[in-house]
């Protein structure tokens, strides 16, 4: 299972919050911003609000900057994007949402005094950083050894190339920490030689193909073995 970290935004509801409209991140009256919220594709973010007795909080999601939020649901599937479906109370868990810019909206219902509040929130969706990878130098007949740097949510599978350029081989199995170091097993000559991740697929099952002015990669150098110098005895 992936693991998936927690994003905690505590807001207080108001108690006159206006019909936002984001196109600017500005409420109408030009003097409210926005909260902006940022989240890596696959990890879980939680929000929370100020939990009042009297109140009833609903959550949507909306795609449209340009919608009404004061007056219309949002466009985007409730029991798919809030985890277990669960998009009332006053904290909700947004789940598996694709990389864009999204915005979420509560809206608060006092049943004592029959009125309602809202807040909108702008939440960017991001792909992780691809890995980051260093390189080994070592003399002929040596093991490389290349270290790769994950981010995201793993375990991960990877398909890389070196050598010549064309033979793949894939990662699977070999990636369930963060930080991995794996040995080079077939035996280099002498030169210098690129290693390159070209997929990446994560522990939620979104695969990352890299083009090849993108592809992580590194260099390898192989060193000719040292040559032996004959030992003379210094003269005085």
């Amino acid at each position: 299972m992936a693991k998936k970290s927690t994003h905690i935004i505590r807001w207080v509801v108001g108690v006159i919050l206006v019909l936002l409209t984001v196109a600017n991140a500005f409420a109408q009256d030009g003097a409210k911003p926005v909260p902006e919220l940022s989240v890596t594709q696959c990890d879980t973010l939680e929000v929370q609000v100020v939990d009042f007795p009297a109140d009833r909080y609903t959550w949507d999601l909306y795609s449209d900057p340009n919608g009404n939020f004061a007056i219309s649901q949002g466009d985007m599937e409730s029991a798919i994007y809030f985890e277990n479906g669960m998009y009332e109370g006053f904290k909700v868990r947004v789940i598996d949402l694709p990389t864009g810019t999204y915005f979420l909206r509560v809206m608060a219902w006092d049943e004592v005094e029959c009125t309602n509040n809202l807040m909108v929130f702008k939440l960017e969706v991001i792909e992780p950083p691809p890995p980051i990878v260093y390189g080994d130098s070592v003399c002929v007949d040596e093991v490389p050894v290349v270290r790769i740097i994950f981010t995201g949510n793993g375990p991960w599978t990877f398909t890389y190339t070196y050598s010549d350029g064309v033979t793949t081989v894939n990662g699977n199995g070999e990636s369930d920490i963060e930080d991995l170091t794996m040995p080079i097993m077939n035996p280099l000559p002498e030169g210098k030689y690129i290693f390159w991740i070209m997929e990446v697929v994560d522990g939620c099952g979104i695969a990352r193909e890299y083009s090849p002015e993108e592809r992580p990669g590194t260099g390898i150098l192989i060193y000719p073995k040292p040559t032996k110098q004959p030992i003379y005895l210094k003269e005085e």
